[in-house]
């Protein structure tokens, strides 16, 4: 008989690889379901899901070219996260044409980054280019409900949105959500706009430093009432000495002066941290009060988190991504990374999702996302 043949040194340093890659790809999936206020490290493994699910896809190929059984390893794991797949990745097909029956809601969210107030001109003059981008943008796709995180509105008039936005938007009923305010003049937050009207509105508030909040508008569409949550969660809150890090560390020299790599690594870790465990608590809010909610629910944000984390896993227990009415990855932040997705539009079962779109206007900070949502008359909902 003969003896089966060992693995060279090569092909045992090689599956030592393919289980360290296993390793991390099982504790993304348990980090969506550990809270980072319980243990926050494996919560960073989400962030680099893409490039774990290639390393694995990589090592499938790898054992079936070398004809070793071993990519049943690889492939059982990534089969055990296809959940994980198709919230990186829709594979819908995104042309259906909208129901006839039904209320069809066009519903938007972006994170508008102040409507970039601080781009200033020359001589400090306001430059209102991507204001008026942004203005172009959501007068010509007349949208049904927009969403709008990181509002501004100029109490002065010299930068004018609130005051503006509703004379030539269909979407005219408008609900603010102040955090906090410049000199009394500049007020930031949260503004949502709706095209039908507002019979109820209200706010739950986060503990944090940051500017983050959650406004929610009751509409009435028809005879029926539906609410909207917008939703901005913790930010990570890098300082311009973060992003300056960033850069610097690209540069080799800086690299290998230990004392500044160490610090400048430490204080972005810590903020990382920080914001994790601070969108947990946020995560639970809105969780409980959408349980006491006795209406259909749309919920649109920033999450400032993956499909990967413990915050997505949690809002959408209840609640559909309408991401998977769409096709390809769509990530939302203007970033080069693959599939960095931290804007979502959600829904309760009243609705059907169709043409998810990600837009790729870069008026921002983050991209436009965008779904129709047919509202079923039919089904016994509760009205005003």
């Amino acid at each position: 008989m003969k003896r089966k043949k060992k693995l060279s040194i090569v092909g045992r340093t090689l599956l030592i690889l393919n289980f360290l890659a296993i390793a991390a790809m099982l504790s993304i999936y348990a980090g969506t379901r550990i809270s980072p206020q319980t243990f926050w490290p494996i919560a960073l493994l989400g962030l680099i899901y893409p490039f774990i699910l290639l390393f694995n896809a990589g090592f499938v190929l790898l054992w079936v070219i070398r004809r070793k059984w071993y990519f049943l390893f690889s492939l059982i794991t990534i089969i055990t996260g296809y959940n994980h797949i198709t919230a990186l990745i829709s594979f819908s097909n995104t042309s259906h044409e909208l129901p006839e029956e039904g209320t069809n809601i066009h519903v938007l969210s972006y994170n508008v980054r102040v409507f970039d107030l601080y781009n200033y001109g020359p001589g400090w003059q306001l430059n209102l280019t991507n204001r008026n981008n942004i203005f172009r943008f959501v007068e010509k796709n007349d949208f049904d409900i927009i969403c709008f995180q990181e509002f501004v509105h100029d109490k002065t008039g010299a930068f004018k949105t609130l005051d503006t936005l509703p004379t030539f938007l269909r979407a005219h009923h408008a609900h603010t959500g102040i955090t906090g305010s410049s000199r009394n003049i500049n007020h930031f937050g949260m503004a949502t706009f709706s095209a039908f009207p507002i019979v109820n509105k209200g706010m739950i508030t986060f503990p944090t430093r940051m500017s983050n909040l959650c406004i929610y508008t009751d509409l009435l569409i028809g005879k029926d009432t539906v609410r909207v949550y917008n939703v901005h969660f913790e930010s990570i809150g890098l300082g311009p000495e973060d992003f300056l890090f960033v850069e610097n560390i690209t540069n080799v020299e800086q690299i290998t002066d230990r004392d500044y790599f160490r610090k400048g690594s430490m204080r972005i870790l810590g903020r990382l941290v920080n914001a994790y465990k601070q969108r947990a608590l946020q995560v639970k809010l809105v969780t409980d009060h959408i349980e006491q909610c006795p209406y259909p629910v749309i919920l649109a944000g920033d999450f400032n988190d993956t499909p990967h984390s413990y915050a997505y896993r949690v809002m959408t227990q209840k609640l559909k991504d309408g991401f998977r009415a769409g096709r390809g990855m769509g990530p939302t932040y203007v970033w080069d990374l693959p599939g960095f997705r931290i804007d979502y539009i959600l829904y309760t079962g009243e609705f059907s999702a169709y043409n998810f779109k990600t837009g790729s206007q870069e008026y921002s900070d983050h991209y436009p996302i965008s779904v129709w949502l047919n509202l079923d008359t039919e089904t016994n909902l509760i009205s005003e």
